[in-house]
C-alpha cells in the first residue's frame, strides 16, 4: 500500500499556516477604544452639524452649542484646560479671540467620565462680546468638549434651561 505524497502547494500552504500561527501578535492595537459622548438633544435648538462637531443653533439665533467628540489626549487634563481651555480644539467660527475676564472653573460630574470641568467666561469672538461655557470631559485617555456661546448675558440666561438639561444628560459610553 503506497501513500501519496502531498503536493508542493499543500506543503507550502501548511508551512505558511504554521508560520502565521507562530508569529507574535505585534502591531495589534491594544489601546483602549475611543469613548463616545451621549446626551439628550437640547430643546429650543435645531441641529446644524458640521464636520468638526455636532452643532446646535438656538431657534432665536442667539446661542450655539458645539459638541466635539472624544479625541486622544496625553497630559495633565485639568492644568491644560485651565491654561488653554482646549481653545485650539474649537472650530475657528466659535473660538474666542480674547478673554474679557478670567474664567470661572467648576468641576462637574459626568456619568462614565474620569473627570470633567467647566469654564464660564466672557470673550470676544470675531469682534463681538459673547458669553461662554465650555465643558471638558476626560475618559480613557481622550477628551470631549461641549461648548456653548451666547450673544449676550440675556441670551445666555434665556437658553440656560436647555443647556442645563443637556449637561445633566451627558454620559460616556
Amino acid at each position: 500500500m503506497s501513500s501519496a505524497s502531498p503536493s508542493p502547494r499543500a506543503v507550502h500552504a501548511s508551512l505558511l499556516a504554521a508560520l502565521i500561527l507562530c508569529m507574535p501578535m505585534t502591531g495589534v492595537d491594544t489601546a483602549p477604544a475611543i469613548p463616545t459622548l451621549r446626551y439628550d438633544p437640547p430643546g429650543g435648538f435645531v441641529n446644524g452639524s458640521d464636520r468638526e462637531a455636532t452643532t446646535w443653533i438656538s431657534e432665536n439665533l442667539d446661542g450655539v452649542i458645539c459638541v466635539y467628540p472624544f479625541r486622544a489626549f496625553h497630559g495633565d487634563f485639568e492644568s491644560v484646560f485651565r491654561r488653554e481651555l482646549f481653545r485650539d480644539w474649537v472650530s475657528a467660527l466659535y473660538r474666542e479671540d480674547r478673554l474679557l475676564a478670567e474664567p470661572l472653573f467648576t468641576p462637574i460630574t459626568v456619568k462614565g467620565a474620569e473627570a470633567a470641568i467647566s469654564a464660564a467666561f466672557k470673550n470676544f469672538n470675531n469682534g463681538a462680546p459673547r458669553e461662554h461655557l465650555r465643558v471638558a470631559i476626560l475618559a480613557a485617555g481622550s477628551v470631549a468638549l461641549v461648548d456653548f456661546s451666547a450673544n449676550s448675558p440675556q441670551a445666555f440666561q434665556r437658553n440656560w434651561g436647555s443647556i442645563s438639561r443637556l449637561l445633566n444628560s451627558l454620559r460616556v459610553l
